[in-house]
């Protein structure tokens, strides 16, 4: 297995930039559960820098985090819950260990979605939920966040070779509902409920937008390279780019909300 911390680098970026869609997007996910959290221990798959885990706090529930970058859950750790680095497709998690489980943005990040659901389920406890979600395939929100690409690239930066692979092998196979649908039933799920809709991240401001793109870790190790000068420079340039067509920002969004069957 492929060991490399690709958000080695991320962290502060994610925590200030991505935050802004990845929150929102988080917060709305554990509100989808269909029991509620209070006193419930819920694993936060995918963890990051934690936005899963503050909004299962603020629904009461006593949140545990698994991610797979050391760096993503080292930051700011002292405030946050008990935490473990571990892949997805194999989580160093015992069966039945938790009550429910939340993946927020991480199902699209590895290359066998059955195998990654599946895991998700053997954690959790007979009955418990399990809740998901994923960027939906469609590509018609994407030409504002494009334009913030073409100035990173006329900039210098080349995507790393992982991340061609996140955007084209690994995100497209659960981006629509008859996929995530299909998936969830192959790895032993019940209750399975699917929708896509477009999120309201409360993302209005071209400043907002280009801080959330330019907070991805694709980016990170670049940016990190340039002098402060450059980096304020590239941000006032993507603004400039945005500025004229931006719109509010709502992101097409595949959610999975699923049971564990009630007996193993």
């Amino acid at each position: 297995m492929d060991t490399e911390d690709r958000y080695a680098a991320a962290a502060p970026g994610w925590a200030t930039g991505a935050s802004r869609v990845y929150g929102p997007l988080a917060a709305q996910l554990v509100a989808a559960a269909p029991h509620p959290l209070t006193g419930r221990r819920v694993l936060d798959v995918g963890a990051g820098t934690g936005l899963a885990s503050g909004a299962r706090r603020a629904a009461g529930a006593h949140p545990v985090a698994v991610d797979r970058s050391p760096a993503m859950l080292a930051l700011d750790a002292a405030a946050r819950p008990p935490a473990v680095a571990g892949a997805l497709e194999a989580l160093p998690v015992r069966d039945d260990a938790v009550d429910d489980a939340v993946a927020a943005l991480v199902l699209n990040r590895v290359d066998d979605r059955t195998a990654a659901l599946a895991e998700l389920a053997r954690v959790v406890r007979p009955g418990g939920a399990v809740l998901a979600t994923v960027a939906a395939a469609t590509t018609a929100h994407r030409a504002v966040c494009d334009r913030i690409d073409a100035v990173v690239a006329d900039a210098g930066f080349v995507p790393p070779p992982w991340y061609a692979h996140l955007t084209t092998v690994q995100a497209p196979q659960l981006g629509d509902v008859p996929a995530m649908t299909a998936a969830a039933r192959a790895a032993g799920l019940v209750t399975v409920a699917v929708t896509e809709h477009a999120a309201d991240v409360g993302v209005e401001r071209a400043e907002d937008l280009v801080a959330y793109r330019l907070g991805q870790a694709h980016t990170a190790t670049w940016l990190a390279g340039l002098a402060d000068g450059e980096r304020a420079a590239l941000r006032r340039a993507a603004v400039a780019a945005v500025a004229p067509v931006m719109e509010p920002y709502r992101p097409p969004v595949i959610t999975l909300v699923a049971r564990t069957p009630g007996a193993r």
